[in-house]
């Protein structure tokens, strides 16, 4: 998600509250929520499966993303910051989880290191074509976009077995 909008998220962010200490604020709120978070995130999911929490996580960040062009009060952001510190907490620690669950011991670190390289290639290839979207179409633009790709990769979890011991 980040991949695609990450600096003009700042940028569209700033512009619409009007203040660096306004975002400052923003992001702590996110990152305090997030952490508070992660914890309950992964004591629920060793219960009831990790595949459901990152759907619901998905769908919850492309509603989220598309309400961020609806908004124009400070308070409306705040609670978008804190409804994303939550779905980012849940889907980090899951996502994490997930990866244990899936890859066999001796071969776990080359396996969680190629998926982060291909993460991360495609979140420079998000950002570089992000940059061009926004200049054609506007910042608003990627936030749909972002919904909907956010949205759509859930399919990608269709294909994921896990077993909940």
């Amino acid at each position: 998600m980040f991949g695609l909008i990450g600096p003009f998220y700042v940028v569209y962010v700033e512009r619409l509250i009007g203040g660096m200490e306004k975002l400052g604020i923003a992001f702590g709120i996110m990152i305090l929520f997030q952490s508070v978070t992660s914890y309950f995130a992964g004591r629920f999911s060793d219960r009831l499966g990790r595949r459901l929490f990152l759907f619901l996580t998905a769908y919850t960040d492309a509603f989220v993303l598309f309400l961020y062009t609806c908004i124009t009060e400070t308070y409306q952001l705040y609670l978008l910051q804190g409804m994303l510190g939550i779905t980012n907490g849940i889907a980090e620690t899951i996502s994490t989880s997930l990866l244990g669950d899936l890859t066999i011991k001796e071969k776990r670190g080359k396996v969680i290191g190629k998926f982060n390289a291909v993460v991360s290639l495609a979140s420079a290839a998000g950002l570089v074509s992000g940059g061009y979207l926004a200049k054609l179409y506007g910042i608003k633009f990627l936030f749909y976009l972002a919904s909907i790709v956010v949205a759509l990769s859930t399919v990608f979890l269709l294909f994921i077995r896990e077993d909940k011991d």
